[in-house]
């Protein structure tokens, strides 16, 4: 394929081709740059210097994103919706969801300065604002097409949203200036690899999160020959998980190493290998921590960063992370240190720590279980396996560094990116949790079942009943419109209920499974609560669909928009 086009000239180029799917739709270039003017336009007399831009749909965020630019604009990019980053936002007006059509075309001339602050997840900490200029931004898009030849009739397909700096150079940044056309819509079920649009191969830009989730029970083999390469970036991607995507997919898994303060820096596809560097990156250390001179920097200077690294031939190996310190009453705890011990626990499969500031500074623990685990907690449950952590964890640690708080989790909360952050692992130790323990689950042709722990500080035990808790009913309806919503692709109402029935009581400290199938043709999501010895709790249906509303009088519906 020819040189990406510079990025400052892409809303002022001649000629038409295909640039999007929009609700199934083409879109060309020429329709793109009209658009670009129009909202450019609608933008002209905004007089704040910056704006933020959350949009989930691909093309209209590459329509905001460059007439933000025309229009003198500062461009604020939250990858996330935290309270620490809602307070760094300011007052910038929020334009993601804005209008545009009904603006006169601006008149657009070549961008020689535009720039973007991205922010960081917040996986190590508060979410940092990274500025980014267009210098900056068009070096990324010179690299990635340098590093990667991709064919050239392929279209992009994404799992991640365009906000992320991720999301912003594979789908949004790179594919513009390729030429390369992409569908808008975010996908967040690998559903929809089986509905792409025509009949061409596609690119996959997918988080670590959406491949480690690849259900096996879907038809892989009919999607053979329509998915031509697949990238991952944002987050660690097991290894496990790396070679059952490429094996379902068909292509490798091309991993991309990087941050959103550095850019891209190294890449493999195979899980086993070394990180190669991209080119014109230059690799160094101290001690062992990461040292780099990029081409993507502000300067070109040595960046110190804070992953550790062991040199392997031309490329590395990475150690893990050597800022993840904290102190609790004045002592300096490693909460890498701790989850390594965790780590070597034979109950534990992955674990988590996070620093919890409440009446007292404390740690918090988020596990997932090993079989050994779930047996050890299925037999002495779950208090008894806290103590048996602590008291292994005792002689290793301080004791300020033993978790005093656990909670147990089928796999460790992740944003759209694959990484988990420190305000989600934080609401996982809300004084009275709202929902279960979940420990597993299984998808099959019918829907999925999962395994829930029923921990006795969920709030729902408050006052329901003082010396003989149960559970209302109430709440397992909630936890299975919850865990539905997750699952699958359900309307927006819930209509009505059917035939339900509460046949045993739930106690804490049990461990129920939930059997939930959703039924989209008739819109009906059966569910069914088992216990040990395949005691049914509560069974019975819940039908979705779209409740019907009546619009008021001379307000009809706006007419369908990209």
């Amino acid at each position: 394929m020819a040189e990406p086009l510079p990025l400052g000239a892409l809303a002022c180029q001649s000629g038409d081709w295909p640039l999007a799917w929009v609700d199934g739709r083409p879109v060309g270039a020429a329709q793109w740059r009209d658009d670009v003017a129009r909202a450019a336009a609608a933008l002209a007399h905004q007089p704040a210097p910056a704006v933020v831009l959350r949009q989930a749909c691909g093309y209209r965020f590459a329509v905001w994103l460059f007439a933000a630019w025309h229009a003198g604009k500062t461009v604020l990019l939250p990858g996330d919706d935290g309270n620490a980053l809602r307070a760094a936002l300011g007052d910038a007006p929020d334009i993601g969801d804005t209008d545009w059509r009904a603006h006169a075309p601006a008149t657009l001339a070549p961008l020689h300065d535009a720039r973007a602050v991205v922010y960081t997840s917040g996986s190590t900490g508060t979410p940092v604002g990274v500025a980014k200029t267009l210098r900056q931004l068009d070096a990324e898009v010179a690299l990635l097409a340098r590093a990667f030849a991709l064919p050239d009739d392929a279209g992009v397909v994404a799992t991640v949203p365009p906000q992320h700096f991720y999301g912003l150079l594979f789908r949004v940044l790179w594919p513009l200036a390729a030429r390369r056309p992409v569908v808008a819509a975010t996908q967040p079920y690998p559903e929809a690899l089986w509905a792409l649009p025509g009949a061409g191969r596609f690119v996959l830009i997918a988080s670590p999160a959406f491949l480690k989730r690849l259900p096996p029970h879907l038809d892989w083999p009919a999607l053979a020959g329509r998915i031509a390469a697949v990238f991952s970036s944002g987050g660690p991607l097991p290894a496990d998980a790396a070679r059952d995507a490429a094996a379902r997919l068909g292509v490798p898994v091309r991993e991309v190493f990087g941050s959103t303060e550095t850019g891209g820096i190294a890449w493999r596809a195979d899980p086993d290998a070394p990180w190669t560097p991209l080119p014109g990156i230059e690799i160094a250390q101290d001690g062992e921590l990461l040292r780099l001179r990029s081409p993507l920097l502000a300067d070109d200077g040595w960046w110190t960063g804070s992953d550790r690294i062991a040199r392997d031939g031309a490329g590395f190996r990475l150690l893990g992370r050597a800022d993840r310190i904290v102190k609790l009453e004045e002592k300096r705890v490693s909460l890498t240190q701790v989850e390594q011990h965790l780590l070597a626990q034979p109950e534990i499969a992955a674990a988590r720590v996070v620093a919890l500031h409440g009446r007292r500074a404390e740690l918090g623990a988020a596990l997932v279980l090993s079989p050994a685990g779930l047996a050890a907690l299925a037999a002495h449950g779950k208090a008894a396996l806290a103590r048996a952590l602590r008291a292994r964890l005792a002689p290793q640690l301080e004791p300020l560094a033993v978790p005093r708080r656990w909670r147990l989790v089928e796999a460790l909360p992740d944003n759209a990116m694959g990484k988990t952050t420190e305000d989600a692992l934080r609401a996982l130790f809300a004084a009275a949790p709202a929902y279960p323990d979940l420990l597993g689950s299984v998808r099959h042709d019918a829907g999925v079942t999962l395994t829930c722990y029923i921990d006795a500080a969920l709030r729902h035990f408050d006052g329901h009943f003082p010396g003989a808790p149960v559970l209302p009913g109430v709440a397992l309806l909630d936890w299975v419109v919850h865990y539905a919503r997750r699952h699958f692709a359900l309307p927006p109402d819930c209509l009505g209920m059917q035939q339900i029935k509460f046949q045993h009581a739930v106690q804490p400290g049990a461990t129920l499974t939930l059997r939930l199938e959703w039924q989209a043709g008739d819109g009906r999501l059966r569910f069914d609560y088992r216990g040990p010895g395949d005691i049914r709790h509560a069974s019975g249906r819940l039908r979705f669909g779209e409740a019907a509303v009546t619009a008021a009088a001379g307000h009809a519906a706006p007419p369908a928009r990209p």
